[in-house]
């Protein structure tokens, strides 16, 4: 009795023993990971929070006397408050447009077979195999003076001269719903297909029918999918540049179009500044929005 009692404390610390083993294995696995973010992104966005504290020098990148002008000309001029608020605006209207857009299509994918759903989805995402300045330069060829929309509309008699689509809002939040669309689709209907169909099928069995189905079963535990496609799409929308740049040149200027003109004329310590305000803003709304629509982890119905 005492030699089995002895073995099974021994099998009972076995595990704990190899603890220490498992845990180094797992360090020297992360490891590279942690090393390759902490060279690439961690390190260059501490010097630009550094350099944003510095003044400009026109013989170096920035000149060696600490001063707060840089975040006082952000935050107190209201053209670059006014860039920010239309950054943040166009934003929130791609996420709303994507997630509008996006839930009927997830919806669909997720109610077809595997194999059809992957057929779909290869669809999908063949257009981000395409460099996102092709995709721009599309919108161009068809909404330009003398493009594809204009021709036909010319010629069809509906106008008797050509009508400006581009350099405005309009055509940068429809370039921006096009391009980040998918990501929207991916992230709900992986959501959807990992609900238990049995929780609908409890819901009928009490009479509710397919729209109260819908409203208090699927919607809320699709909830994680819609907060992490929202998150996704809202953070590229707040740092896209090229996007703005071709399709709202010099009418719609958003804050990262601004970080690139002063990079550009070589004001490093005021693009810093810009680019911590835009780091700092988008952390604050993505926060926001998962804390008011619920964790991806949780979703919308805890």
């Amino acid at each position: 009795m005492s030699r089995t009692s002895s073995l099974a404390g021994t099998a009972e610390r076995a595990p704990a023993a190899r603890r220490p083993f498992r845990w180094k294995r797992a360090e020297a696995l992360l490891a590279p990971a942690f090393l390759y973010y902490f060279v690439l992104l961690v390190l260059p966005s501490a010097a630009f929070c550094v350099v944003s504290f510095y003044g400009r020098s026109d013989t170096g990148f920035f000149d060696g006397v600490f001063t707060l002008k840089n975040y006082v000309s952000v935050l107190t001029d209201g053209f670059y408050l006014g860039s920010l608020w239309l950054t943040f605006r166009i934003s929130v209207e791609t996420t709303l447009a994507c997630l509008l857009l996006g839930y009927p299509a997830a919806y669909y994918l997720a109610k077809l077979s595997p194999a059809a759903r992957k057929k779909l989805i290869i669809l999908l995402l063949f257009p981000l195999l395409l460099s996102t300045v092709i995709r721009v330069y599309g919108w161009i060829a068809l909404l330009g003076r003398r493009g594809i929309v204009n021709q036909v509309l010319l010629s069809s008699g509906a106008t008797d001269y050509p009508i400006a689509f581009l350099y405005t809002e309009g055509t940068v939040l429809l370039g921006l719903v096009s391009i980040l669309l998918p990501y929207m689709i991916i992230n709900i209907t992986n959501t959807l297909i990992t609900i238990d169909p049995a929780l609908r099928e409890a819901a009928a069995a009490h009479g509710a029918g397919p729209f109260k189905i819908f409203l208090k079963v699927t919607l809320p535990l699709s909830g994680a999918g819609m907060v992490s496609g929202a998150v996704m799409v809202f953070t590229i929308a707040m740092s896209t540049y090229i996007i703005s740049f071709l399709l709202g040149g010099p009418k719609v200027k958003l804050l990262g179009n601004l970080i690139f003109d002063s990079t550009s004329s070589f004001n490093w310590p005021l693009a810093a500044a810009l680019s911590v305000v835009l780091v700092v803003a988008t952390a604050a709304a993505c926060g926001a929005m998962v804390r008011l629509l619920g964790s991806p982890a949780n979703g919308m119905a805890r």
